[in-house]
């Protein structure tokens, strides 16, 4: 093989390398059976879930993806609101304990439930925890509503 072919051979695969699908948003998705499928795909899930909405951010792909042709460092966003029954709501705790919100930044919350709001409307107080441990897994319960919103960060170095 010339030196010519094994470069565009290493130019093709770096080339779907860096297409491969990173992002999945529930925007793209039109019902709530699409959007709960998707995101049980990508997520440990505690009970059943009746709707969501996410914005998920993943360095080497998903599921469904083909995923990176050179392994690397693992990179994580996951931001998602779920709706499940309130006898459930408590099963999304697991390992998790109340923390004080003073300068806790929750405007993705909003951000992710901007298409749909009338799906995200809650009445009772938001309740925050924080996974034991680790502080870049957060969750927002609305108790009363059986509302969650979750967000898990990850970066491996």
């Amino acid at each position: 093989m010339d030196k010519l072919s094994k470069t565009l051979i290493i130019l093709v695969l770096t080339t779907s390398s860096c297409s491969e699908t990173t992002r999945l948003d529930s925007d793209e998705f039109s019902t709530a059976e699409e959007r709960v499928e998707i995101l049980k795909q990508e997520v440990k899930c505690f009970s059943d879930i009746k709707d969501t909405e996410f914005e998920l951010f993943n360095v080497n792909g998903f599921h469904n993806s083909s995923g990176p042709l050179v392994p690397g460092a693992s990179s994580w966003d996951y931001k998602f609101a779920i709706r499940v029954d309130t006898v459930d709501i408590t099963k999304w705790r697991e390992g998790m304990i109340k923390f004080d919100p003073q300068d806790y930044d929750d405007t993705w919350t909003k951000e992710i439930t901007k298409d749909r709001r009338e799906n995200w409307l809650t009445s009772s107080p938001p309740t925050y925890y924080v996974r034991q441990g680790e502080k870049y897994v957060t969750m927002v319960e609305f108790y009363l509503d059986g509302i969650i919103f979750k967000r898990v960060i990850t970066r491996d170095n």
